[in-house]
């Protein structure tokens, strides 16, 4: 909602509407300026003072009263100043605004006159203090015609070090002040990062039940790494099978349970969230492009020429998070199902986090961008401002798109963009996002954390900021496999509860090439690699070491080879050949030793 002044008290009233008609009104009555200062306190709230200067453009026109609308819902301690003089001010709360309006005690009357007053106020919207990171984010004020010039002044806690992402950039650095001019905010919202890292630590609950009257094997989606995320499984209880990668990415722990068994199962974990995202060679696949029944594209909705336009992923962003109306009573008026991108455009005005995601996803997979769906936990201070559109564990979903130039996953939010009216979830992400799984080849699968209820209405997802915490180092063994033709099978056991993605370098040896690969080998889980035999035996049996380097570490592990079949079945050939060869000769040497001994007898 705009900045309203209620006005208008005419001095002459019969003259004035004579001499000034009734067009006259189209020019702006007054010039305000705003000098807004933002001090961030230890604890995490924000006190905000707005010092506005109103000057009168018009010697008969006056202003009575004021209002003032801000994107923060958790205000407290509201406190006006009218030349001094405290006001008692009216106060409306919506969804994801307040409105703050008052009369003026005074009359400030005449041409050039100035009228100048404060509204300060504290909140815990703007800043979120989380572990060992900051995140500010001021929201813009709505545009306002009245309103000629905006300053202003950002105050953090001494000592704090320099912001690891801060736009628009200041135009003065004062130690722990950053000062912005009208000419950088130009009605857009400041967010600031500071600290690199994030740390938290979890639980979540599984709850798995067995109603066949056979044994069946099934599998739970275990938080993955991402490009910003990094996961610590302290502990699986019981412990998984096996845990196996599909082609997004996601872990997928495996259990077999037997017929009428229930299983639960507790998962101990620490995450690790990092402000600039890791860059990664495995380029995305054709099929993260394609259309299907949710990310159906090819509907006719999406052949408008506004959508036709929309060619990168800002664009792309920018049309969602502006075109879609979140709903927040939606998710209780009907029981959630998942529609597809068509009808989330249709019904646009009716969105929750999924529906944006969808837009965004189908939008981006038609002009060619490698894009995927991602749900998970994310935290949130506010729900009015960052909603939780997941009605499982509060759970959310938010896209991430394929950068070609930096190589890399970059996650989004149009949905909070939009909710919080234009913080900038573009540039930036925060560190209150973390994944329970990626949808990328399935829109519907795996199921996330938090899903696996069985029946019971329980809290099944747990997370809480801590400090610095230490990662271990993946740590491994080797076992010999066996041989099969000319390569060697070794597995390799990752018994860290982290994920390596890295090198795998082979020493070369008298019987092994040299190879340098790049594996990716999941927490707690096993790999099976191929090391090439460099010369066979003639025959019988060689038993010898094999070298590898993992993560700059060595590692050793006996194995045993012999001739291949194909080989032995060759040099068995020869062994014959030579044999039946040497007898022939044999045979012929003797039966002319004894012709020669017959005729000279």
């Amino acid at each position: 909602m705009p900045n309203k002044f209620t006005f208008l008290i005419f001095i002459v009233q019969g003259i004035f509407l004579i001499i000034f008609p009734k067009g006259t009104f189209a020019l702006a009555k007054f010039n305000t300026t705003y000098q807004i200062y933002y001090q961030i306190e230890d604890s995490g709230k924000t006190h905000v003072k707005f010092v506005i200067n109103q000057k009168n453009n018009l010697s008969v026109v006056y202003a009575t009263n004021f209002g003032l609308s801000v994107n923060e819902t958790k205000i407290e301690n509201i406190r006006v100043l009218d030349e001094g003089t405290s006001v008692t001010p009216d106060v409306i709360k919506s969804l994801n605004q307040t409105s703050i309006s008052f009369p003026f005690t005074s009359k400030v009357v005449g041409k050039d006159k100035n009228h100048t007053f404060t509204i300060e106020y504290y909140t815990t919207d703007i800043t979120i203090k989380s572990g060992n990171t900051w995140q500010i984010d001021i929201p813009r004020l709505e545009p306002d015609e009245n309103v000629t010039e905006q300053t202003v002044y950002l105050t953090v806690p001494s000592g704090f070090s320099d912001p690891t992402y801060i736009d628009p950039k200041p135009d003065i650095v004062n130690g722990n002040v950053y000062y912005f001019s009208d000419q950088k905010i130009s009605n857009k919202s400041i967010s600031a990062i500071f600290g690199k890292t994030q740390y938290y630590k979890g639980k979540l609950s599984y709850h798995l039940v067995n109603n066949e009257k056979k044994s069946i094997r099934t599998e739970i989606a275990l938080p993955p790494d991402t490009s910003y995320q990094t996961v610590y499984f302290q502990n699986i209880d019981p412990k998984p099978e096996e845990i196996v990668g599909d082609h997004d990415g996601n872990f997928l722990a495996k259990y077999t349970l037997t017929p009428g068994e229930r299983k639960d199962i507790t998962v101990d974990l620490v995450v690790k969230l990092d402000f600039t995202p890791k860059p990664t060679n495995i380029q995305p696949s054709d099929s993260l492009l394609a259309k299907n029944s949710v990310w159906n594209y090819d509907n006719g909705v999406f052949s408008t020429a506004e959508l036709r336009n929309l060619k990168s992923s800002k664009s792309i962003y920018d049309f969602v998070s502006d075109k879609l109306k979140y709903d927040y009573e939606k998710l209780n008026r009907e029981r959630p199902t998942r529609s597809p991108a068509a009808e989330s455009l249709i019904n646009s005005q009716s969105a929750i986090c999924t529906d944006f995601t969808n837009i965004f996803v189908a939008l981006a997979r038609k002009s060619g961008i490698p894009a995927r769906e991602l749900e998970g936990f994310a935290i949130s201070e506010n729900p009015d401002l960052k909603p939780l559109s997941l009605t499982q564990d509060v759970l959310h979903a938010w896209p991430e798109y394929f950068d070609k130039t930096k190589s890399t996953w970059i996650q989004i939010d149009p949905t909070w963009a939009n909710t919080t009216r234009g913080i900038d979830y573009f540039n930036k992400l925060d560190f209150n996002h973390i994944v329970f799984v990626i949808h990328g080849e399935n829109p519907e699968y795996p199921v996330p954390a938090g899903g696996y209820k069985n029946g019971q209405k329980s809290k099944d997802v747990y997370f809480e900021p801590i400090e610095n915490i230490s990662f271990p180092s993946p740590d491994f063994s080797l076992q010999f496999l066996k041989q099969e033709n000319n390569d060697l099978l070794i597995q390799i056991t990752n018994n860290s509860g982290v994920l390596y993605y890295g090198s795998l370098n082979t020493e070369e040896s008298e019987y092994i090439e040299k190879s340098d690969a790049w594996v990716n080998i999941l927490p707690l889980s096993n790999e099976t690699v191929r090391l090439r035999i460099k010369k066979q035996p003639f025959a019988g049996e060689i038993t010898s070491q094999a070298i590898i380097y993992l993560n700059g570490k060595r590692y050793e592990t006996g194995f045993s080879f012999g001739a291949t079949s194909s080989k032995a079945v060759i040099y068995s050939g020869i062994g014959g050949f030579l044999a039946i060869t040497a007898f022939g000769a044999r045979y012929l040497y003797l039966r002319r030793q004894k012709q020669k001994t017959t005729l000279y007898r």
